[in-house]
């Protein structure tokens, strides 16, 4: 049977979640291959969000603002523990909290990170202008607030 091929961006039926999902696997797989040296697997935007946010966020913060599961999350800080990329410490005002902060080789390595990011971006986004791309980040945001707003 010879079938042709076929992207599902070209079916209106499928679901933003599926497409999402496909351009979030690839998207970090690329970037997970150019960073591949770092040994950091794909945990990326734990980094990027503690290099955003400063020092001292988190672990329950970090979870909520990725949306991951915080069982998946103890993993991914035990093997950037490991690394060295990230130190974590218990809040003192509430022993039951691990406070997270990006170690000395994380701070080294955040502008190799991020210029692969934003180089990935505009390879991924070169046929788009600045104000489109504007426009697309407003729009996912948009978005994202209406999913959160259906979904409990």
């Amino acid at each position: 049977m010879n079938q042709k091929e076929i992207s599902i961006f070209e079916i209106e039926e499928f679901s933003f979640g599926r497409k999402f999902g496909l351009l979030g696997r690839l998207y970090l797989s690329v970037l997970a291959e150019k960073l591949k040296h770092l040994g950091i697997k794909k945990h990326f935007s734990i980094l990027v969000l503690l290099d955003k946010m400063g020092d001292q966020c988190s672990q329950k913060f970090i979870a909520d603002t990725l949306h991951i599961d915080k069982t998946m999350m103890v993993g991914m800080m035990d093997d950037l523990g490991s690394k060295g990329f990230i130190k974590r410490t218990v809040n003192p005002l509430d022993r039951r909290e691990y406070r997270i902060q990006l170690t000395p080789k994380a701070k080294k390595h955040m502008p190799e990170i991020k210029k692969t990011v934003s180089e990935i971006n505009k390879i991924i986004m070169k046929e788009l202008s600045d104000n489109e791309i504007k426009a697309f980040h407003s729009r996912l945001n948009a978005i994202y607030k209406n999913i959160k707003s259906i979904s409990k």
